[in-house]
């Protein structure tokens, strides 16, 4: 029998590595938030942009946040594209990602 004629099944395992704890590196303290520039990244699922909106409602009114940007992201599967992370990384302070459901 030929082996070119049969037909071969690949599995790919879905699991990811974990990164350890020595592979990141955090992102250094703001000592506050008073007057910072703000990014939103909306995953795109059901609600998350009201949770992001009704954070920075909250937020604001304590910290007087100098500038807010938002970002929708197409889909949830996908990352953030590496333009919009240049982007946030020249004009926010910090980010806050919201996940919906």
């Amino acid at each position: 029998m030929s082996t070119a004629t049969e037909k071969k099944l690949v599995l790919i395992s879905p699991v990811n590595q974990a990164k350890s704890a020595t592979d990141t590196t955090l992102a250094t303290r703001l000592a506050t938030l008073k007057g910072k520039r703000i990014g939103l990244i909306d995953n795109s699922k059901t609600n998350a942009g009201r949770m992001l909106d009704t954070i920075v409602t909250i937020l604001d009114t304590q910290y007087d946040f100098s500038h807010v940007v938002h970002h929708r992201k197409p889909s949830a599967s996908k990352p953030v594209a590496p333009e919009v992370i240049d982007e946030f990384l020249k004009t926010c302070d910090l980010a806050i990602v919201g996940v919906g459901d």
